[in-house]
C-alpha cells in the first residue's frame, strides 16, 4: 500500500477559529446590518432626487427606519409619512369630476429597481473587504 505522507492541518484549524471568533463577536451580523443601512441610504438619496418639488415637503419627508431582524431575514423600511406620497408615486385621478388621470412618478419604484441591480456589485466589494479583515485579524472597518 502507498504512503500518503503528512499534512499539517494547523492553518485550517486557525482559520476555523478565526471564523468562529467572528461569529461569536457578531461581526457578520453587524456587517449585514451596516450594509443594509448603507444601501437604504443610497436608495433614499436616489428617491429624493426623483421626488418632484412643489413645496419641498414630499422630498424632505423621506425617512429610513432601523434595520430589524425577523427570523432569518433582515428588514429596513424606507417610507414617507406625507399624506399624498402614495398618489405621487402611483398616480391619481384629478379634476372637478375626477375624470383626468395624473401619471405616477414612481420615484421609489424606479430607485429600488436601480438599487437591486447595483446591490451585487456593492455586496461583493464589501464581502471581500470583510473576509480580508477577518482572515488578517483586523477588526471590521467602520465606514
Amino acid at each position: 500500500m502507498s504512503k500518503w505522507g503528512k499534512f499539517d492541518f494547523s492553518e485550517f484549524e486557525q482559520l476555523a477559529k478565526t471564523f468562529k471568533k467572528a461569529l461569536d463577536e457578531r461581526v457578520i451580523e453587524r456587517f449585514i446590518q451596516d450594509f443594509l443601512l448603507e444601501m437604504a441610504y443610497r436608495a433614499e438619496r436616489k428617491i429624493k432626487k426623483r421626488t418632484p418639488v412643489d413645496t419641498g415637503e414630499l422630498r424632505r419627508n423621506w425617512k429610513v427606519g432601523r434595520v430589524e431582524r425577523r427570523g432569518n431575514a433582515y428588514q429596513v423600511d424606507i417610507f414617507n409619512p406625507t399624506e399624498y406620497a402614495i398618489y405621487v408615486e402611483y398616480g391619481h385621478r384629478a379634476g372637478n369630476d375626477l375624470t383626468k388621470w395624473v401619471e405616477g412618478r414612481f420615484m421609489m419604484t424606479i430607485s429600488m429597481q436601480e438599487i437591486e441591480r447595483e446591490l451585487p456589485r456593492y455586496l461583493e466589494k464589501r464581502v471581500m473587504q470583510l473576509l480580508n479583515d477577518i482572515m488578517n485579524g483586523r477588526p471590521p472597518r467602520k465606514e
